[in-house]
């Protein structure tokens, strides 16, 4: 497999965060070799893309048990993978994994990059043209009944912007949008289980979100498209993309699959670091390697950062097949001082049923039974214990039948506390 190539989930992959010095560094006081800096995607990417881990952040146990499996920087530097330089092999075994431990996506799709292998997650460009991106903005920022998503972020409702009933001769925008699940629906695939096979997803849109009516057990669908903002400078806080064990299943619903289309301008680049006289290997000591702030969405465990062009689709996994969330699937958004970010979300859920998400099995949960009578198998299992004792710490000076008289003073002290102990 050559480097980069698509390696499936298991061995933690992280990129270290420890700064090297190099051997022409060693010659001059002010050269030092920093990590290469997020260079600019080709203009085919869908965005750009980098490592952006905290300067200093201390994880939770959970997280820092997760596996991550990731690419390299210079894959993310070119805008992430094309899957089409992957062996049949290859995509075939990663396919497997998406369909067993998310769901399978299409890597044909034209353009697709994959920019972390486990959790998944790929961005596709061109979701919707740029003129279209804009008059999608401009909804959510002329929204005055915007609800609060996630800290800075708000969630403009298209519902009242839709008919009733839902049907033929439909508006441009509830038939565009229409057309935008289909989409998602080729690029995401969960074939054979759609709850609207026969209809559109619109008609089980619900007005204030989500659904009118939830959908049956292992039947999946779209929720009502969320047109989300963040104000200019603003970073939201933790995305709601998922929900948890409890709510989902108060819900009856989970939510599998993300399509994220980006409708504003991204960050521009960081610019070019200063040269000194003494940077005769390109490094610089005045500059930082990372622009912290240059991203539009940023997965917080995986510590990648992304800059998604206008138009362009971040197709992420909030939870696993089982239905529950995938806390490394975490993002954030942030907007830019030029002005607010603008972002329409396609969930693709799939319903319960009445016995929800099973609870995850603990050692709190497991009950230790004991076999047989305290009188008849408690005490002759000690006496047991005692007996194989004697005969495996013998120092074979004792008596012949290797009683504790013959035994060592060590294994002695050892009798005595496992009689204490009750064995």
């Amino acid at each position: 497999m050559v480097p980069g190539a698509l390696s499936l989930p298991g061995a933690l992959a992280r990129v270290p965060g420890a700064r090297a010095r190099g051997a022409r560094g060693a010659r001059s006081a002010r050269a030092r070799v920093v990590p290469a800096r997020a260079a600019a995607a080709p203009p085919d990417a869908p965005s750009r893309a980098w490592h952006c881990p905290p300067p200093a952040e201390e994880r939770t146990a959970t997280q820092a048990a997760s596996t991550l499996s990731k690419l390299p920087p210079h894959v993310l530097d070119q805008g992430g993978l094309d899957p089409a330089t992957q062996s049949a092999q290859n995509q075939q075994a990663y396919l497997g994994s998406l369909a067993e431990r998310f769901l399978p996506v299409d890597l044909s799709t034209a353009g697709m990059r994959v920019l972390n292998v486990d959790p998944p997650v790929f961005a596709v460009p061109d979701f919707v043209a740029a003129a279209e991106a804009d008059a999608l903005a401009a909804l959510a920022a002329d929204s005055a009944a915007s609800s609060s998503l996630a800290g800075a972020a708000t969630s403009a409702p298209l519902y009242p912007l839709l008919p009733a009933p839902m049907g033929d001769g439909m508006p441009a925008l509830a038939q565009r949008l229409a057309e935008l699940v289909d989409r998602c629906k080729a690029i995401v695939r969960c074939d054979g289980a759609w709850l609207d096979e026969e209809g559109s997803a619109l008609t089980n849109w619900g007005p204030d979100g989500g659904f009118a009516t939830v959908p049956p057990e292992n039947a999946f669908a779209f929720e009502m498209p969320r047109l989300c903002a963040v104000p200019s400078g603003e970073t939201s806080a933790t995305l709601p993309d998922a929900f948890d064990r409890e709510g989902a299943n108060e819900a009856k619903y989970q939510r599998r699959a993300l399509v994220r289309v980006f409708l504003t301008d991204p960050p521009p680049p960081p610019p070019e670091p200063e040269k000194s006289d003494d940077d005769e290997d390109g490094s610089s000591s005045s500059a930082p390697d990372i622009d912290r702030d240059a991203f539009g969405l940023k997965l917080t465990i995986c510590d990648v950062a992304l800059a998604p062009r206008k138009g362009s689709a971040v197709v992420t996994f909030p939870s696993f097949a089982d239905g529950m969330p995938d806390e490394r699937a975490e993002c954030v958004v942030r907007a830019t001082e030029a002005g607010p970010c603008a972002w329409l979300d396609f969930p693709i859920s799939v319903g319960l049923g009445e016995a929800g998400i099973a609870k995850p099995v603990t050692m709190a949960d497991v009950t230790v039974e004991k076999v047989g009578e305290e009188a008849t198998v408690g005490e002759s299992a000690r006496e047991m214990n005692r007996q194989a004792w004697r005969a495996n710490v013998s120092a074979g000076g004792g008596d012949e039948d290797g009683g504790e008289e013959g035994a060592t003073e060590e294994a002695k002290k050892k009798l005595e506390e496992m009689k204490d102990a009750g064995l």
